[in-house]
């Protein structure tokens, strides 16, 4: 590989040089009619790229619009490429077509309205999946040769997930970037020992972004990690791998510029925490990974600096992303054990990490920070909101009065964010089914003059159980949304291998066991 040897084109990983001088002693050796016929491929390949408009840009102005706001949240958050060669690409006209797209569909998650309407988009949807459309043509034709390049812009691709039963979802293009990034060796530190500092800085950051994506990732939809990080003798990101850039130049202040670096560290150092103790869950697992894994992460978070972990709402939007990142690390952790994935209810640990990020997704909604968060929260909104359902279903009256505002919420924030990740379109009408199916079956009862049954201990207790009654009243009153059209066996094929907690989504869209679980730990055997 050249790049282990220095790179003496420019300092970059374009190998299109050394790639078309021994393309052209191949084809010196395979004879003229071959060669006409890889040259006929390759113009019949340029002119259906531009036919697919995989060359088209929109204006100056917006993409001006769209490049300030991935500089401004993407970016920020997932240092994967140095702003300042970046733009002084784009001023040389030496940029990379796909890089730009990908970079376009991270942009659409975060920017204005205004900008998709002024780029002539007829919604948000429309413009993400253009981008995404002119990168996956530019990917699979092959046309970037830039190893950095084209694993930026699959890792950026990350950023769009079309719908339920879609499989190129943020797991698949992360995957993509990994292999390639293990492939060039940003997994090895003798790899970098002949790079530029610029240049080390940058891959340092592009594979450690790209690490804790994968982990979380794998974490959140129960699938393998794509990265082995035991093979990985990187050292870990720390703020020598940050570019000093003036505040000036990026319209932030200092303060947000570093809190935003220390929330990448800190994204890193929790994924490699996890990836160290925590395994997959087996059919015979003990849960005792997941007790090690938990102590260890808590360790972690004890470590941070106070204002990470009091948070208010004067904490800064790094501190609370960086909170919800490790509540949803315990989360995951706490439904993979055995010994508490039953238990959602009062005085269990999955009940008070639902308490804690619906804490910060107020605090957020109330700093009007929503949007600007929107790719750290969606899979948190997602998992407690499921919980929430879990409460309310099975929970007694104080149970499912908290569950119920809780889910509101969730539900309010998922309707203001259904049009920058298209799969949570999806989602909702599901989400919406069971909750509009228990108001309305409560309804009927309090109509009919169903008194409610009692409900025995404290109101914080031991929830009741659904008898046949209730259930056949909220099967009468469904909504006709996507969760009533959708056969059973389809979605029970689709959904656990697609959704953050997929256990826990077979549990309350896809059967009724749940609803004889009793909440609280005295059924559950604790080993010695």
């Amino acid at each position: 590989m050249i790049q282990q040897f220095g790179n003496p084109f420019g300092g970059t990983t374009d190998v299109r040089p050394l790639q078309d001088h021994l393309h052209g002693a191949m084809l010196a050796r395979l004879g003229r009619p071959t060669t006409q016929e890889i040259e006929r491929i390759r113009i019949s390949t340029s002119e259906s790229l531009k036919s697919q408009g995989a060359f088209d840009l929109p204006s100056q102005e917006t993409s001006q619009a769209l490049l300030d706001a991935y500089f401004h949240f993407s970016l920020a958050a997932l240092p994967i490429l140095d702003r300042s060669r970046f733009l002084a690409s784009l001023t040389e006209g030496k940029f990379s077509h796909l890089l730009l797209n990908a970079i376009y569909v991270a942009a659409t998650v975060y920017c204005s309205d205004s900008v998709i309407a002024d780029a002539g988009f007829v919604s948000r949807y429309a413009a993400s999946l253009t981008f995404y459309r002119r990168a996956k043509a530019l990917y699979d034709a092959g046309y970037e040769t830039d190893a950095i390049v084209t694993i930026q812009a699959t890792f950026l691709m990350c950023h769009w997930w079309n719908g339920l039963l879609e499989h190129k979802d943020p797991w698949y293009w992360v995957g993509i970037s990994v292999g390639m990034a293990q492939a060039l060796g940003l997994h090895q530190a003798k790899s970098y020992i002949r790079l530029e500092e610029k240049d080390r800085k940058l891959w340092r950051r592009l594979w450690w972004m790209i690490y804790a994506m994968d982990i979380n990732l794998s974490m959140l939809h129960d699938r393998p990690p794509h990265i082995q990080g035991r093979l990985c003798n990187v050292p870990l990101l720390s703020e020598a791998d940050f570019e000093q850039v003036e505040s000036e130049e990026t319209g932030t202040s200092l303060e947000d510029l570093n809190g935003a670096n220390t929330f990448a560290i800190h994204a890193v150092q929790l994924a490699w925490t996890v990836d160290r103790y925590f395994t997959l869950k087996y059919d015979e697992d003990s849960g005792h990974a997941q007790d090690i894994c938990l102590e260890q992460i808590a360790l972690w978070f004890s470590s941070l600096p106070p204002e990470f972990k009091s948070l208010s709402t004067n904490s800064s939007k790094w501190a609370m992303l960086t909170c919800i990142l490790y509540q949803e690390y315990r989360l995951v952790l706490h439904r993979n054990n055995p010994r508490f994935s039953l238990n959602t209810g009062p005085d269990t640990p999955t009940f008070e990490i639902c308490t804690e990020i619906s804490h910060m997704l107020e605090i957020l909604m109330a700093k009007d920070l929503l949007y600007a968060a929107t790719a750290s929260i969606v899979a948190p909104v997602l998992s407690v909101l499921s919980i929430y359902i879990v409460n309310i279903y099975r929970g007694d009256a104080g149970v499912r009065i908290i569950s119920q505002h809780r889910a509101r919420l969730c539900m309010l924030i998922l309707d203001k964010l259904q049009d920058r990740f298209p799969v949570v379109a999806a989602f909702y009408p599901i989400f919406e089914s069971p909750l509009k199916r228990y108001s309305d079956g409560m309804q009927m009862k309090d109509g009919a003059g169903v008194p409610e049954r009692p409900v025995t201990g404290s109101s914080m207790g031991n929830g009741r159980q659904l008898d046949e009654s209730d259930i056949g009243s909220m099967n009468m009153h469904t909504t006709g949304g996507l969760f009533d059209q959708v056969p059973q066996d389809g979605m029970a094929m689709a959904f656990p291998f697609s959704f953050p907690f997929g256990n826990l989504f077979e549990d309350v869209f896809l059967n009724s066991h749940f609803q004889s679980t009793p909440f609280g730990e005295d059924d559950i055997s604790y080993p010695e």
